[in-house]
């Protein structure tokens, strides 16, 4: 994932204004797997907190945060270093492309799940709706993400199993306003779908 921007910080930059890390949020916070909670952010456009909002009202989910990532100015190099802020992108996809397209906007939805039954379901119900979404149109995959299972003699398998939702996002124009709009489109999206289906959870 690309690191977290100060949202306060004015860049000046003819790429999309930067989502990194806008409204983490953990729901129920006594689930959450890192020691507490993350504050939301307040700062965060409307849309985006809406699509926060929509994936941790499903139950199961825990926690959640939009990062995204400028695909260009990723090198097809970068992707075989172990660390760093391109470890977790989707590597395949974007070898098997030769790198991004024009204009080409990762938006990663991650989040983690409860480690119990309702866990799976929610994991189960997102990859539906993921697929729903990539059937439609849209560039949208669901990946999960691990760390290495040991790193200085600390076991992490079991702990660090998390989720993320790529979606590849492309407008020529590289207007905010158009980014935005379709986050909110896609929240709504996640909303109905939830509301439809809750009689399954």
């Amino acid at each position: 994932m690309t690191e977290p921007i100060d949202p306060h910080d004015l860049v000046e930059t003819t790429q999309p204004a930067d989502l990194s890390g806008y409204a983490e949020t953990t729901q129920p916070a006594h689930l959450a797997d890192d020691g507490g909670p993350a504050g939301q952010d307040h700062d965060a456009p409307a849309e985006v907190v809406r699509l926060i909002a929509a994936l941790t009202a499903i139950p199961g989910v825990t926690q959640a945060q939009l990062d995204n990532s400028y695909l260009p100015d990723v090198a097809l190099a970068d992707l075989s270093l172990p660390n760093g802020p391109h470890a977790d992108l989707p590597i395949a996809a974007l070898r098997r492309s030769n790198g991004a397209l024009a204009n080409e906007v990762l938006l990663s939805l991650e989040f983690r799940i409860q480690r119990n039954e309702a866990g799976l379901r929610a994991a189960e119900f997102l990859s539906w709706w993921v697929r729903e979404q990539s059937r439609l149109g849209e560039n949208m995959q669901l990946r999960t993400l691990g760390q290495p299972p040991m790193v200085a003699g600390e076991q992490q398998l079991g702990r660090s199993l998390r989720f993320t939702i790529d979606w590849f996002y492309t407008d020529t124009s590289e207007d905010m306003v158009n980014v935005l709009s379709a986050v909110g489109g896609k929240a709504l999206a996640l909303e109905l779908a939830t509301e439809m289906y809750k009689d399954a959870f």
